[in-house]
């Protein structure tokens, strides 16, 4: 664990000296939008065809010296997926306003950006804040060759308090089995986002720290009767939260085969 909080303050000490005006190919002019800058540009093979693209992502020109009063506080920071072709050129073929946060999405931390890395095929995001209680946030997109197009291949997420990191840190690691198909272009924070309402039909079932069928579950569990309602539904489980009469609160992932969905009245068992 010490090893893990070693690499995470290298990598924010890392970007943060990469904070400065980038210097932009030539090539590269025309894809900056109107009234947007460049906040950074990363160079690597995103479709595994040997040949170097581009992710651009931009800012409101600007964008440093905006106020709480200011409309654009929290202005979206668009993503450009820029592909060499075999014929030298480049092209945009996909883009997203949504998958980097704003500025001050980062809480007290400042901007929670931290980055973004390339590897054949894919490329990863990677965003930290909070106050006392941290959080940090990993999304990894990979290239489906027959669909043409990225798909959100994993999402990592971590909170810890800032005094006991060694005591509280819990990690939730959801991939693309659990996920589904979801589109590069489509991605927003709250994909798979779902208000559906369940009831457990199982005598007893456990929340997970991640929806994984292979991980071990959490101690805590609801009893048949509890019911709940979802903030995200993947494939095998739920995202919820339930409190207790004592007014304790748990969060987690919770088997669908153990519940029942309740939809307009009626009510569904999931096989």
């Amino acid at each position: 664990m010490k090893n893990y909080f070693c690499s995470l303050f290298f990598i924010i000490c890392f970007f943060s000296a990469q904070a400065q005006d980038i210097e932009l190919p030539a090539e590269l002019k025309p894809y900056v939008l109107q009234g947007y800058q460049v906040m950074d540009l990363v160079k690597g093979d995103l479709n595994s065809d040997k040949l170097d693209d581009y992710i651009l992502i931009l800012k409101t020109a600007g964008e440093d010296t905006l106020t709480f009063e200011n409309p654009d506080w929290e202005a979206v920071r668009p993503l450009l997926i820029i592909i060499r072709q075999p014929n030298g050129k480049l092209q945009s073929v996909a883009s997203n306003t949504s998958v980097v946060l704003c500025k001050h999405c980062g809480g007290v931390m400042g901007d929670p950006y931290q980055g973004i890395s390339i590897k054949p095929g894919e490329f990863s995001i990677d965003f930290y804040g909070g106050s006392s209680w941290r959080w940090s946030v990993n999304y990894t997109f990979r290239y489906n060759a027959v669909k043409k197009n990225w798909y959100l291949q994993s999402h990592v997420s971590s909170s810890f308090q800032s005094g006991d990191p060694e005591n509280t840190t819990e990690e939730t690691i959801i991939n693309r089995t659990e996920i589904g198909d979801v589109l590069f272009e489509k991605f927003t924070p709250s994909y798979n986002a779902d208000s559906s309402a369940w009831k457990v039909i199982a005598a007893k079932t456990y929340f997970y720290k991640s929806p994984d069928l292979q991980s071990k579950p959490k101690n805590t569990y609801l009893v048949k009767d509890n019911a709940v309602v979802s903030f995200k539904q993947f494939k095998n489980f739920i995202h919820c939260s339930f409190t207790n009469a004592k007014g304790t609160t748990t969060t987690g992932f919770l088997l669908k085969k153990d519940l029942l969905l309740m939809k307009n009245g009626n009510q569904k068992a999931i096989q």
